[in-house]
This record gives C-alpha cells, sequence and structure tokens, in this order.
C-alpha cells in the first residue's frame, strides 16, 4: 500500500550573512556557525552585501565595521531603510559587529552600537564561543519576532 503523503524537503531555519574582507575569518565563522539549521552566505564587502540583502531575507547579519565599499554600519543603515519601503514590512535582522583589536575595547564605540540596537560585537579573529553566541542572539531574534506578530484569525 502505497501513501499519498509527500515529505516535502526542509530547508534551514535561519540565514546569516557574513560581510568580512578576510575569506579566513569569514570561513572560521561560517565553519563554527553553518549547521542543519543555519545557511550562512559570505560577502567580502558592503556593496556585495547590499547586493545580497535586496534580494534574501537574512535573521543575522555578521557585519565587519569596517568593510570595503561601504562599512558595516552604513551596510546595516541601507538596510533598514530598504526594509521600511517595502510593501510587506519584515522584521530586520539581528546584528553582530565584527572588530579589530585595536578598537575592540573601545567604549564609545562599543555605546554608539549598543544604540544602533546591535545584539553583539565579537573579535575580529573569531573564537568558539561564536557558534553559542549566535545561537541565542538567533533564538532571541526569533523570540521577539514571534511575540510581536500578530496571532491569525
Amino acid at each position: 500500500m502505497s501513501s499519498n503523503v509527500v515529505q516535502l524537503p526542509t530547508g534551514p531555519h535561519w540565514r546569516v550573512l557574513i560581510a568580512h574582507q578576510r575569506s579566513v575569518v569569514r570561513h572560521a565563522l561560517r565553519t563554527m556557525i553553518e549547521s542543519e539549521d543555519t545557511a550562512v552566505v559570505e560577502v567580502p564587502d558592503g556593496e556585495a552585501a547590499l547586493a545580497e540583502l535586496a534580494f534574501a531575507r537574512f535573521d543575522l547579519l555578521i557585519l565587519e565595521l569596517d568593510l570595503p565599499e561601504q562599512d558595516g554600519v552604513t551596510v546595516m543603515q541601507m538596510h533598514r531603510v530598504l526594509l521600511a519601503h517595502q510593501r510587506n514590512r519584515t522584521e530586520p535582522p539581528a546584528i553582530i559587529f565584527a572588530l579589530a583589536p585595536e578598537v575592540r575595547r573601545n567604549d564609545t564605540l562599543a555605546e554608539y552600537l549598543n544604540r544602533l540596537g546591535v545584539a553583539a560585537i565579537i573579535d575580529d579573529d573569531p573564537r568558539s564561543e561564536v557558534a553559542q553566541l549566535v545561537d541565542t542572539t538567533l533564538q532571541s531574534h526569533t523570540e521577539r519576532f514571534l511575540t510581536r506578530k500578530p496571532a491569525m484569525a
């Protein structure tokens, strides 16, 4: 007896965009966070990041502050403007910034990024705890989105 129920393949639950000029950093981050539930797209500069953001939805952006072409803050702000002008409003993705060691401990910069709504700041040389930070950020972002979304009747 055959079944008429077809299992549709399920893809990753979350999408993450990593924008960093150094391929070794992009690869390290991808290796730490890509999983069955998380798809990762890598880009080397701000223009490429904006191109990806124009055509695809992401749950999390990991941006290098000093991206070539467009810096990370500009990418984040331009993407928010694009989202605000879409017909179907969508929640902006969570943002994690990767900072170089020489500016990582700059309190003024950290305060500025926090005021912009950045979820976290990581070292430009990612460590293994980034995987847990990304998972926690994605979970929290999803919970926030679900609590804001009105119930369907």
